[in-house]
């Protein structure tokens, strides 16, 4: 291995990334495919969407397994290694979620509660990991620079995070370019704290991250040519939520992803407030960004909205990080 400085080997780990998942989605858009499920209940203008293929998560475990595996090893990092995995076994998850959908010609795929069952086993698995083969209990309280030991609690306030980071990120994916964008500005901002908390090497897995939107993002960008379907929502959201685990960091991820916990929270709104009132709204749709399409707003201003959104939030969750 090159003896180059853990900056330098992040610049090559962010090129490969780029460049291989910008290859892979190149081919996957240029390949005919039976094209895309869309949800009966979404906006009318999206059913013209279904001849788009939805085989993008495909160049994102291709990158995690081909740059994230020899990154992490490069890197000489546990905590890396970890994020890799978790974000390929979320993204597989995701994946017989889309093969199931295409299958099947509707949106239902995997049973909501096989889904979860697999997303709690992989929560587990990850937030076992860091807990007992790192070893580590810490956890990161925002603004202060403290951080404290919480035995066990790690492994639920890990399963908590990763649960919703993995079902927000899922729900943001939803117009064209929202998520990749989304999750750029948090992969970044998250390898931001990561880096000023004082463990550079961790930060190969967001900075792949950011590196798999990045190459994605000029083929699902308004007007889309493939969607990342969830094997690629869950494989990013799934390395995300790990590394914050493993980097103590989970409460700092959900004020970075403020973005994704504004779309679960809208959805998880108007589910209960439909079923308390006998079938009201307080929403026109959700996820939210359905309810701005819906108002009117092109699928580009909602995503650079959202973008904004998540830079402000970012940017206070890197700064929350920084040891005082």
């Amino acid at each position: 291995m090159m003896a180059l400085p853990g900056k330098y080997k992040l610049l090559l780990i962010l090129a490969a990334s780029i460049a291989l998942t910008a290859f892979i989605a190149w081919l996957l858009a240029l390949r005919p495919t039976s094209g895309s499920v869309i949800r009966e209940q979404g906006p009318e203008s999206h059913k013209a969407k279904a001849r788009i293929p939805s085989t993008g998560g495909q160049a994102f475990l291709a990158t995690l397994f081909l740059v994230g595996f020899p990154g992490a090893l490069w890197m000489q990092d546990p905590n890396a290694i970890i994020g890799v995995a978790t974000g390929l076994l979320s993204g597989l998850i995701g994946f017989a979620d889309d093969i199931l959908k295409l299958s099947k010609h509707n949106t239902s795929g995997l049973k909501a509660r096989y889904k979860l069952i697999l997303q709690i086993i992989v929560g587990l698995l990850c937030t076992g990991a860091v807990y007992y083969l790192i070893p580590d209990d810490k956890l990161m309280i925002p603004f202060t620079g403290t951080v404290i030991r919480i035995g066990l609690w790690k492994i639920i306030l890990g399963i908590f995070c990763y649960m919703t980071i993995i079902n927000a990120v899922n729900f943001t994916d939803g117009l064209d370019g929202l998520a990749a964008t989304t999750v750029a500005i948090a992969s970044f901002c998250l390898a931001g704290a990561i880096w000023v908390s004082g463990v550079d090497s961790t930060a190969a897995v967001p900075i792949i991250l950011f590196g798999i939107c990045v190459g994605f993002l000029p083929w699902n960008w308004n007007p889309a040519k493939i969607f990342m379907g969830d094997s690629g929502s869950l494989a990013l959201s799934g390395a995300l939520a790990a590394i914050a685990i493993a980097s103590s960091l989970e409460i700092v991820l959900l004020i970075i992803g403020l973005v994704f916990l504004i779309e679960i929270a809208t959805v998880v709104m108007q589910v209960v407030y439909f079923k308390l009132t006998g079938g009201r709204r307080i929403f026109r749709m959700t996820p939210i960004h359905h309810a701005w399409e819906l108002r009117g707003y092109s699928e580009r201003k909602i995503a650079i909205g959202a973008s904004v959104i998540g830079i402000i939030a970012g940017a206070v969750g890197w700064w929350s990080a920084i040891k005082i």
